[in-house]
């Protein structure tokens, strides 16, 4: 009878917590989602964009506004799980992520961001132009962010990790040469490249390698919300019938492919550990086909 009564009350606070939050959905004026991590940081743009188009084609009548405060990546899962200071954020996928928040799996950037090239600094082009395989670039160490989900797949690689929880902080590291290499994606490097080369004139994107960990980046959405997320997926799906996806991928990114050159780099593909069974791969239109751009994928870069 104790048991009963207890699974009873489950299942009375599981319906009423959809049937607030269903509630709360309509009323909302605003959606919040992620705060950038300093005035250099425009790695949210596109999705933020994206979002904003999203909600339109569903409909939906709220404003984007970004989180009033920054939070690591491990309190951001918490607040999206509560989902009252954040509701939408694009992340790549990591641990506990899919089974705790509602993940709406269609790569947002199509893949592009796992195509990593390096930042460095000037004076280690010529040492990085004789890397023949991975074990030779292993013998350089890289940075990433602490809490990024690209920090154990290049851990699992065998890469020595040097880490900071600030992103700023990271460029401060790379010029003070704590480490040798800075993976960043082909929609970022470029970027942050112009932003950060004020405070390290030395700073480049290297010109012959890029790694390659197969990395979508998704909307999450917090569990108090199922009817915003069924709404975002249909928008999406909506975006990428009518071309206008492509459209917004074309405006944003269409330049840093091509001024990547992968047909040109010698390129190295890791294991992504951080990706469930359900990643779309058999969704060949969601993902970008560097084929299309000549470069030519192997595991040792051969």
């Amino acid at each position: 009878m104790c048991n009963f009564g207890r699974l009873g009350l489950a299942i009375f606070c599981c319906v009423f917590f959809l049937s607030f939050d269903a509630r709360a959905f309509t009323q909302l004026d605003e959606i919040v989602t992620l705060k950038p991590r300093g005035e250099a940081d425009n790695r949210y743009r596109y999705v933020e964009e994206l979002l904003r188009k999203v909600l339109q084609k569903a409909d939906i009548h709220a404003s984007v506004t970004q989180a009033a405060s920054d939070y690591s990546r491990d309190r951001l899962l918490q607040e999206l799980i509560i989902g009252e200071n954040i509701q939408v954020i694009a992340e790549a996928p990591k641990p506990g992520w899919e089974e705790k928040l509602i993940p709406i799996r269609i790569p947002l950037r199509k893949g592009i961001q796992g195509f990593r090239l390096l930042l460095i600094n000037r004076q280690d082009q010529k040492a990085l132009a004789k890397v023949e395989n991975l074990d030779d670039l292993m013998a350089f160490p890289t940075g990433s962010g602490s809490q990024w989900s690209t920090r154990v797949v290049m851990e699992s690689a065998g890469f020595e990790v040097i880490t900071s929880e600030d992103y700023e902080t990271l460029f401060r590291m790379l010029q003070l040469r704590r480490f040798v290499t800075f993976g960043r994606g082909v929609n970022e490097a470029f970027e942050e490249q112009a932003s950060f080369s004020g405070q390290n004139p030395d700073l480049i994107v290297e010109e012959t390698l890029c790694i390659y960990i197969p990395l979508p980046t998704y909307f999450f959405v917090s569990p108090a919300y199922p009817e915003l997320a069924e709404k975002i997926e249909a928008g999406l799906i909506e975006m990428i019938e009518d071309g206008s996806f492509d459209e917004h991928f074309r405006a944003f990114h269409e330049d840093d492919l091509k001024r990547a050159n992968l047909g040109s780099r010698k390129i190295f593909t890791l294991t992504n550990p951080n990706l469930s069974e359900h990643t779309p791969f058999e969704q060949s239109d969601y993902w970008f086909d560097p084929a299309s751009v000549g470069a030519v994928m192997s595991e040792d870069g051969s």
